[in-house]
């Protein structure tokens, strides 16, 4: 049985002034990720991966980056398809 899993999620990061440029940079660069907003040294950032453990690694890989001060999960979706359902 072959299943396409979907997982998005929404996250807050807030970095410190002095980080906020190389912190938005960095995120940007990983292709899983999108900045969606920024204002006030928090970036709203959109995860789409294929499994809820890889979006949870790279909510930690964020939070350990210099100059974060803290992520916080805004929403988190899950979709599991079943291409053998008729």
């Amino acid at each position: 049985m072959e299943q396409n899993n979907q997982v998005v999620s929404s996250i807050l990061v807030h970095a410190d002034a002095a980080n906020f440029t190389t912190v938005r940079d960095k995120i940007a660069s990983v292709p899983q990720m999108e900045i969606v907003e920024t204002a006030e040294n928090k970036l709203a950032v959109v995860l789409e991966t294929l499994s809820t453990e890889y979006a949870v690694g790279l909510c930690e890989d964020i939070r350990r980056l210099e100059g974060v001060s803290g992520v916080e999960i805004i929403s988190h979706f899950f979709e599991e398809e079943n291409n053998n359902i008729q």
